[in-house]
């Protein structure tokens, strides 16, 4: 009988782990400023001056941030907003494919958070709302910038949706879901909760998320 030992990376390949890690980390870091400054039930005029202005825009939805770093690293926040222009969702999708020569390793994260009198859906359950949000986000019709970020998230609610016993429906066509989950793949882990204010807070993690928000 044999056996196999893995043998110890490189240290070439270790210190290369280490600098992807740390330059994603850096390119990141934009995004996560955002999303963490941005508070619901604030002015939008407010929620777009802590966006940075190069690779953000507002839609007919709100605003959105988008940028892939080159290193593997695309960074996607979503600001929906309310008829008088307040912050009622936000969202961050990650999605990271690192290189590390001797192997490739995929994380998925989407965190968010809505408040349901906001955006007028008190009457409807938690999961109901995160389907609106993902049919609402994939039939939205701009530029691609737009289309790219609104996807990245829409495709990490439809993957959290997917994980609830018995739910079937996660809001979106079948065209337009095959896309999405070729995005974000399944079997990751979800929660959804609610606080003490009544604010929806729930993510989606697939993969090695280790250092990311």
């Amino acid at each position: 009988m044999s056996t196999c030992t893995k043998a110890p990376e490189p240290t070439a390949a270790r210190r290369s782990a280490r600098v992807l890690l740390l330059a994603a980390g850096l390119c990141g870091g934009c995004a996560n400023w955002t999303y963490d400054r941005v508070r619901l039930g604030q002015s939008l005029e407010g929620a777009e001056r802590l966006m940075p202005p190069a690779t953000s825009q507002r839609t007919a939805l709100g605003l959105y941030h988008l940028r892939a770093d080159g290193l593997g690293r695309t960074d996607a926040v979503v600001l929906l907003a309310t008829e008088d222009r307040r912050v009622s969702a936000k969202l961050h999708a990650v999605r990271v494919e690192r290189n590390y020569g001797v192997r490739t390793e995929r994380a998925y994260l989407l965190r968010g958070e809505l408040d349901p009198q906001l955006a007028e859906t008190q009457s409807t359950g938690p999961i109901d709302t995160l389907r609106m949000l993902a049919r609402e986000l994939t039939e939205y019709q701009g530029v691609k910038p737009a289309l790219d970020a609104h996807a990245w998230v829409a495709a990490g609610l439809a993957r959290l949706i997917q994980c609830w016993p018995r739910v079937e429906d996660v809001g979106v066509s079948a065209q337009r879901l095959t896309e999405l989950f070729e995005r974000v793949p399944g079997g990751g882990s979800a929660t959804l909760a609610v606080d003490s204010s009544g604010t929806y807070r729930f993510e989606y993690r697939q993969g090695n998320t280790t250092g990311l928000p």
